[in-house]
């Protein structure tokens, strides 16, 4: 892939003269067909998306494919976006949605197969995909670190989908309120409180624990 093509963050301008922010320039690379413009968003967000997925799934597996068909629906949807949210933002939301739709349907999930092929840009070229993702963050690992670690994955998993997520988003990847409710389509005062909800559902089971 050819790297001279990949546009230049720091000579970008937006409107009125003012410098534009990575995501913008590398979004509108993207809509202009820009070879290695998409493959920069993915090597810059997939190791936060694994993340959050790994610890929504707890299964490294299921984790990846899940991280990946985010970028695959990214991808589609690129055009659409209207930036309205940061593009980790909006990353996280796909995320989130993708978690939740694997959740609910685990226990009739079958296999899929998809491939990053053509999405390279250039001379049949595959798009990678490979986060490298932070030690701590595989699901094995956390388990492994300390007892207070295993207590706190459990907790997680017997909190419902819907406020696990809210938790993760808010707690570990620092969404405010309002991005919360824009993520999972939620009136702002129903955010608020399922997440004091799970906050207290958590104390209390790892009260024993601490």
């Amino acid at each position: 892939m050819d790297s001279s093509a990949t546009p230049r963050v720091g000579a970008a301008r937006g409107a009125g003269g003012t410098a534009a922010r990575p995501a913008d320039v590398l979004v509108e690379a993207v809509r202009k067909g820009r070879p290695g413009a998409f493959e920069a968003i993915v090597r810059a967000h997939q190791d936060r998306v694994y993340a959050f997925c790994s610890r929504m799934l707890s299964d490294r597996e299921e984790a990846l494919d899940a991280a990946q068909d985010v970028f695959l629906s990214a991808y589609r949807n690129l055009p659409g976006f209207r930036g309205d949210a940061s593009l980790s933002t909006w990353l996280l939301k796909i995320a989130a949605n993708r978690c939740l739709n694997a959740i609910r349907r685990r226990a009739t999930r079958a296999g899929k197969e998809t491939s990053f092929s053509g999405m390279g840009g250039g001379d049949g070229d595959e798009l990678s995909f490979e986060p490298r993702g932070r030690d701590e963050d595989r699901p094995d690992r956390i388990v492994e670190e300390r007892e207070l670690g295993t207590v706190l994955l459990r907790a997680l998993g017997r909190i419902d989908p819907e406020s696990r997520s809210l938790v993760l988003l808010s707690d570990l990847e620092g969404l405010s309120y309002e991005e919360l409710a824009e993520a999972a389509g939620l009136p702002l005062g129903t955010v608020k409180s399922k997440l004091h909800r799970a906050r207290m559902a958590l104390r209390k089971m790892l009260a024993p624990a601490l």
